[in-house]
């Protein structure tokens, strides 16, 4: 797929009709809509649509959902477990992960049983699914749960950096940051897209994880995010794999900051 050109105003989708987020190929005239499904999924988001003879098909118009609601009520689970959380109960988690618990505890760690909890947020900042950890490390969500990002109980007060996973977004906000984490190195692009202009923020710093997937995963956020207007550069967190990691180290935001300047704003 090359020579993708986004949708807008004067040029809509010619599927969802919308001017927004979708793109058409000037090569080949497929169009990658990002609301109406087909039987083509896109691995990166969306469906597309045409034959690729230069016009896609007139399609049924169909309905499109804001955000598609979790199976389970996610405001009362939250609620529940943070009733019962307490900084004991977080404690061992906090040193097991080299994180400060009351970072996790900002971020809304709640632990159930021997899982370590997650809430994560639709990008208008409504409680959406469950993120779990088990001791040994595995991460699933709960069932019911929507994909949706990870973030702080208060709204931006520093710089605002766009990580992967709970954790690093965690460490993120150890080190001064107003975190977003998303729960893996694609995906939730609108969550991350709204969330920012729900908070009028134009600016932000996309931390990817120092592997192939976390960077391709970092360069289709940063494509989203400026053609929304935001201005965004790429990080990798130092030597380190993720920027828990590089936390551990006991590095500060100074240094952090420092090891950034170099990135280019754009």
């Amino acid at each position: 797929m090359s020579e993708w050109q986004r949708v807008n105003q004067n040029k809509p989708c010619q599927i969802c009709h919308k001017p927004t987020w979708c793109a058409v190929s000037a090569t080949t005239g497929l169009s990658l809509c990002m609301r109406v499904a087909s039987d083509r999924q896109v691995q990166g988001g969306g469906w597309l649509h045409g034959t690729g003879n230069g016009s896609p098909p007139p399609q049924k118009r169909q309905p499109t959902v804001d955000y598609e609601a979790p199976c389970f009520d996610c405001q009362l689970w939250y609620e529940t477990v943070r009733r019962v959380a307490n900084i004991d109960k977080l404690k061992p988690w906090a040193d097991q992960l080299g994180l400060p618990v009351d970072a996790l505890d900002i971020m809304g760690a709640g632990v159930v049983g021997e899982m370590l909890t997650f809430p994560m947020y639709d990008g208008h900042g409504k409680p959406c699914g469950v993120r779990t950890r088990t001791l040994s490390g595995d991460k699933k969500a709960l069932l019911g749960s929507r994909a949706g990002v990870f973030l702080p109980a208060f709204g931006p007060d520093s710089d605002v950096v766009v990580c992967e996973g709970p954790t690093d977004a965690t460490a993120a906000l150890a080190l001064g940051f107003w975190p977003i984490g998303r729960p893996s190195c694609l995906g939730c692009e609108r969550h991350v897209v709204d969330t920012l202009k729900r908070f009028s923020v134009f600016k932000a710093t996309i931390c990817a994880d120092a592997d192939g997937p976390g960077l391709a995963g970092a360069r289709k956020l940063a494509d989203v995010l400026r053609a929304c207007k935001v201005q965004v550069r790429i990080v990798t967190p130092g030597h380190c794999k993720d920027l828990r990691d590089w936390y551990k180290l006991k590095v500060v935001r100074g240094i952090v900051e420092t090891t950034w300047s170099q990135a280019e704003w754009r």
